[in-house]
């Protein structure tokens, strides 16, 4: 992605930092099948109380709860289709602030009644900073690179003409599964084994920057 033009030299710089979760949201449902809406809205809402009072009880104040849903269930055998009954869902969503408590409120809340798992997904609480880190990393290594490319050309690196952001996420890392394989990096701070659980942010940029002569 580095090129030379007769305004200067463009350069393309990046950079990559893991850090672990301190956040997890989980997303679960109750729903209920039963011959008829009426019976279907009331078993989902006695559940539903259940796992709200479980909620309450563990202290647990970040939470959020869906309106009730009801959808027609069939099932084709045979190449007949069969009506099976009305499933009424209410859906919960829980932030918690601490990574421990995630498998024992996952534990609670299939225990209140919770039959369906929607997602597990971890954040970080900071965010701003790690990527604001990132993007100054990201400079930096424009940076050096001009600085090579330049001394190896007999030039010198001037001013700053342009700085164009980069979305990271378009720079070719590739999706298996619920696995995201980060592009590579010109910077992916220090060399060591990494926790798979982290949370990679990154930033990109490309700077062009102004030749200069090398002995002025």
């Amino acid at each position: 992605m580095e090129e030379y033009n007769n305004q200067g030299v463009k350069v393309f710089g990046s950079a990559i930092i893991r850090v672990a979760p301190d956040i997890a949201t989980i997303l679960v449902g109750v729903s209920r099948l039963e011959q008829k809406p009426e019976s279907a809205f009331a078993v989902v809402r006695q559940v539903a109380q259940t796992v709200n009072a479980y909620l309450q009880q563990g202290g647990m104040r970040d939470t959020g709860t869906s309106g009730i849903t009801l959808a027609q269930e069939f099932r084709f055998a045979n190449g007949e289709k069969r009506f099976l009954g009305y499933t009424a869902r209410i859906g919960f969503s829980v932030v918690l602030r601490s990574i421990d408590q995630v498998e024992g409120t996952l534990s609670g809340l299939i225990r209140a009644g919770a039959n369906e798992l929607t997602s597990v997904t971890f954040q970080t609480s900071r965010l701003r900073e790690i990527r604001a880190d990132a993007r100054r990393r990201a400079v930096a290594a424009a940076r050096e690179k001009a600085e090579l490319y330049c001394d190896a050309a007999g030039v010198a690196v001037g001013r700053v003409l342009a700085i164009e952001d980069v979305n990271p996420q378009s720079l070719g890392g590739k999706h298996e599964g619920h696995v995201h394989n980060d592009p590579a990096a010109d910077d992916t701070g220090d060399l060591r084994a990494l926790d798979p659980a982290a949370i990679a942010v990154g930033a990109a940029v490309n700077v062009l920057y102004e030749l200069a002569d090398k002995n002025g």
